[in-house]
């Protein structure tokens, strides 16, 4: 079965995420277990048939069968709740229990989250996965100083250039017309370097864009580019990753201090299993994205070594613009260290 067919609208820059169990219940299982069963409304961009979905649904069973059916998610897919900015406010209001967001959402919160997607600050998952792990108490304190709990760290992907036409240099972007999701608060600034002149939309509105001719280019990982049909038009892929694009699921702090102590340890130790399994499944999926990309007749743009420092130099100016908007000097420095 071809990748698009298993990830269809699954999203970048996206993804990641939940879904509920539809293991059937009797009314008199039902009616025995409601008073009992504290029931945490998620929220997430994901569709129904993503990888992240598939992942959680298994979660979602393991936490009832952990919890006896006393705890259990309630799941809002697809952008129904509103955007991810919509979601964060919906959960500060206690509309919302929780939410699984990319870093667009994170930032809404923490902003320094984004601090492991400045451009080139790190180059693969390996140096992801080490940076997180040793930032991890700085980054959870950060979230429930701003009134949330982190229950998992997600990844959407190594992102790589696609457009309608070759991109070598930093130089070649001057004439496209990217596409800029609505919050980001890192590419606005890697286009304004550039002097490019990118295209704000919202990530449903991308594809018609393309379409018409809108936007000619977009800065994402490859499954959202195969799931969501952005590749059947923008034919070139430059392949050098630009930045690995992350998210994360939280829970608000009210919500959480509502939970019994069983039901906080349960609900820890169950996203613990669940995101590592969904981490590890994304990157299994993203090599398969990049073999149907080349298999449908991409043209792929292999970068030289004096091209690649010209991107690398490029990320470096970016990251020090952002200091100060993002995070301090200190906690860039911290992360970057990881990547060299």
């Amino acid at each position: 079965m071809k990748i698009h067919q298993k990830l269809a609208l699954f999203l970048l820059a996206a993804f990641a995420l939940f879904a509920i169990d539809a293991s059937p219940m009797s009314a008199q299982e039902a009616a025995g277990t409601a008073a009992a069963t504290r029931t945490i409304s998620l929220a997430t961009l994901a569709p129904p048939g993503s990888t992240w979905m598939r992942v959680f649904d298994a979660w979602n069973r393991e936490l009832r069968r952990r919890s006896e059916r006393g705890l259990q998610f309630r799941i809002y897919g697809g952008g129904v709740q509103g955007d991810e900015a919509e979601v964060i406010r919906k959960i500060r209001s206690g509309r919302l229990d929780a939410a699984s967001v990319t870093a667009v959402g994170l930032a809404q919160i923490h902003r320094p989250a984004l601090v492991f997607q400045m451009p080139g600050i790190l180059r693969n998952y390996e140096q992801l996965d080490r940076a997180r792990e040793a930032l991890a108490p700085d980054m959870d304190a950060g979230f429930t100083s701003a009134g949330f709990k982190m229950l998992g760290w997600a990844d959407v992907g190594q992102s790589r250039i696609f457009s309608t036409a070759p991109v070598r240099v930093p130089a070649d972007m001057a004439t496209r017309h990217p596409w800029v999701w609505r919050d980001d608060l890192v590419l606005p600034t890697f286009y304004q370097v550039i002097r490019s002149n990118p295209v704000p939309l919202q990530v449903p509105e991308v594809l018609g864009a393309i379409q018409t001719g809108r936007v000619d280019t977009a800065i994402t990982p490859p499954v959202p580019c195969v799931a969501l049909q952005w590749c059947s038009r923008l034919t070139h892929m430059t392949d050098m990753p630009m930045t690995i694009v992350l998210g994360g699921t939280v829970i608000g702090g009210r919500q959480w201090a509502e939970l019994t102590p069983d039901q906080q340890t349960i609900l820890t130790e169950t996203a613990t299993q669940f995101h590592q399994l969904a981490r590890r499944n994304l990157r299994r999926d993203e090599q398969q994205a990049l073999t149907e990309i080349r298999s449908r007749g991409a043209t792929v743009i292999e970068v030289t070594p004096a091209q690649q420092q010209e991107w690398l130099n490029l990320g470096a100016q970016i990251r020090t613009r952002l200091v100060g908007q993002i995070a301090d000097q200190a906690l860039v420095d911290r992360v970057a260290a990881f990547g060299r």
